[in-house]
């Protein structure tokens, strides 16, 4: 993703590694199919086959890694600040940031299926998966506050909250270990660590 000399909006840039020749990383291809320019980083499918990015047209797209063409776009309804996060199986669960929506969505191969939606919860983070039925993202918690949210990326439901005490800054992420240790930070130097019980 670049905003290039004298474009209007940024675009998505394909680079090829090359092993044995210098420059290692030469251009494949350049892509302008999300018209209003796209935020945050770009994502790539299990397979490599497909990238998923958000666009400032409040939708996601699907990009074709091959190519830059664009397989699919679905309306979000909000601006993701965030990447999505993909599973294995090409399960998405739409970025996060200020005023958006917990979604899943499906990719279908030339379109997408929104799964579920939560209107009630606003992530902040990119959603973090522990397997098939346990996601991790950071969501606010009363009037200033931060909480880790658990949920079941299956239908969305919350499985448990954990209030991130005296949380301040940006929410950045959230880690988890082979282990089930997670791990969620802020801007702010923040670091909380939760034990699986």
């Amino acid at each position: 993703m670049t905003r290039q000399p004298g474009a209007a909006a940024s675009v998505l840039v394909g680079l090829k590694y090359n092993p044995d020749r210098n420059p290692k990383l030469t251009v494949a291809w350049t892509s302008d199919a999300v018209k209003a320019g796209t935020t945050a980083s770009p994502v790539a499918s299990a397979d490599g086959s497909t990238v998923y990015v958000n666009g400032r047209d409040n939708r996601l797209w699907a990009i074709d890694a091959v190519d830059g063409k664009p397989k699919w776009s679905t309306p979000l309804k909000f601006l993701s600040q965030t990447p999505p996060s993909v599973t294995p199986s090409d399960e998405i669960i739409a970025g996060g940031g200020p005023d958006t929506k917990l979604v899943a969505i499906r990719d279908r191969g030339d379109h997408a299926d929104v799964v579920w939606t939560r209107d009630d919860v606003s992530p902040l983070t990119t959603s973090s998966r522990a397997g098939g039925r346990v996601g991790y993202t950071m969501v606010e918690d009363g009037e200033n506050g931060q909480a880790l949210m658990v949920f079941n990326p299956v239908d969305g439901h919350t499985v448990n909250s954990y209030p991130l005490p005296e949380a301040t800054g940006f929410p950045v992420g959230v880690s988890i270990s082979h282990d089930g240790r997670v791990v969620a930070a802020t801007s702010d130097g923040q670091v909380y660590g939760f034990a699986p019980a």
